[in-house]
């Protein structure tokens, strides 16, 4: 499960791979821009941990892009 998988991510990685998808860095600027461009919530997914702040997208419960927000 990707929530899961989220949380084994450490909160300093500045690198990982999730079902095979390499995790990219992104800024609150770049993150908070494409959340808008996605206001119903229907590519970008938003996940606040403990670790970070995650924003993906999947397709046919298919993990096609993985972002961790830079602090």
């Amino acid at each position: 499960m990707i929530l899961d998988e989220l949380l084994a991510i450490p909160a300093d990685a500045t690198t990982a791979t999730v079902q095979d998808v390499e995790m990219q860095i992104i800024s609150v600027e770049q993150a908070n821009k494409m959340l808008e461009a996605d206001a119903n919530d229907e590519k970008i997914h938003e996940c606040l941990l403990k670790n970070g702040r995650f924003l993906f997208a999947s397709e046919d419960s298919t993990l096609k892009t993985l972002y961790k927000v830079a602090q």
